[in-house]
């Protein structure tokens, strides 16, 4: 089967109601930004001018330009178009083909592509981590703090946070600056990573954070 059509539902707001069992704060000299498939066929399914897409699209945006502001590396990851069987190996199974090559589907959104300064990686499973380098690029960097965004809230956004969480890196999951099929998998997700694996963190406590850290080091 392919990727649903969704139906819109509202981003979930500042209070979350969530309990995060950790307490961490992100640091712009420790941080990676992490903008997961953010690519018009895994955004395609949502309406334009709806939650959750707008407001994706926004705090996405808002991030980036924190980030970018602050010096913050930026890697942004696609899926490759047309794969090979043994490339996609056991995701046709679950959700077909995939994309194929038509840059309609292939490009990253224009509202949060990347630019000059920013890193682009291959991801072939769930997780960000499988087959991409960016463990690698990771320990390049000496980041040892990794800030998601983008989608799907309940596929690539847990399974990378537990994933980098098992390399020890510390998780923030930006709550509104994710989506996924369905308020209810949405929040699901949120809920999970924050007992488990990440601190779930709404865009602007993020970007304050963000800014606040980097006022206090003189940056």
């Amino acid at each position: 089967m392919d990727v649903p059509v969704f139906h819109p539902y509202p981003m979930p707001g500042q209070d979350l109601g969530l309990e995060n069992r950790v307490d961490w704060t992100v640091d712009p000299g420790r941080c990676v930004l992490l903008v997961l498939n953010m690519q018009g066929f895994f955004l395609r399914p949502y309406a334009r001018g709806t939650s959750p897409l707008d407001a994706l699209l926004t705090n996405c945006s808002a991030l980036l330009a924190t980030c970018r502001g602050l010096g913050v590396p930026v890697v942004h990851t696609v899926q490759p178009g047309t794969q090979a069987p043994g490339e996609r190996g056991l995701l046709t199974d679950f959700w077909g083909k995939g994309l194929d090559d038509a840059l309609e589907d292939a490009a990253i959104a224009r509202e949060v592509a990347p630019d000059v300064s920013g890193t682009v990686l291959s991801t072939w499973r769930y997780s960000a981590f499988f087959g991409s380098g960016l463990e690698r690029r990771l320990r390049e960097l000496r980041r040892d703090q990794l800030v998601i965004c983008g989608v799907y809230a309940h596929l690539g956004c847990v399974t990378t946070a537990v994933d980098a969480f098992s390399h020890n890196l510390e998780v923030f999951l930006a709550a509104d600056a994710v989506a996924d099929f369905s308020a209810q998998e949405h929040l699901a997700a949120l809920s999970w990573a924050a007992g488990c694996c990440a601190a779930v963190r709404p865009t602007a406590q993020l970007t304050a954070d963000l800014r606040g850290a980097a006022h206090r080091y003189g940056a």
